[in-house]
């Protein structure tokens, strides 16, 4: 992937030093900045949802069937979902 993004010049000069403090080019430095963010929030992001989930099962009645637990979830999931508008 390409991309450019603009970013204030001293932001950028601290990029660059700090590439540069880590013997690497710029742009792979940035890479590893960006990938380290997203694995970052991905990780996070698991964490919450097995956090919630286990909240979820805590509110459940000890009746409620598997059948009904998926039902319950699939139609949060439809109402939590964004919609999407694919182009033609």
């Amino acid at each position: 992937m390409n991309l450019t993004i603009d970013i204030p010049e001293q932001k950028a000069a601290a990029l660059e030093a700090q590439a540069r403090a880590a013997h690497m080019q710029t742009e792979d430095y940035l890479v590893r900045v960006v990938e380290r963010a997203l694995d970052t929030r991905r990780r996070f992001d698991a964490e919450s949802l097995g956090r919630h989930l286990d909240y979820m099962a805590s509110k459940v009645a000890p009746e409620t069937t598997p059948e009904e637990m998926e039902a319950a979830l699939a139609e949060a999931l439809e109402h939590a979902r964004p919609r999407r508008n694919w182009p033609s």
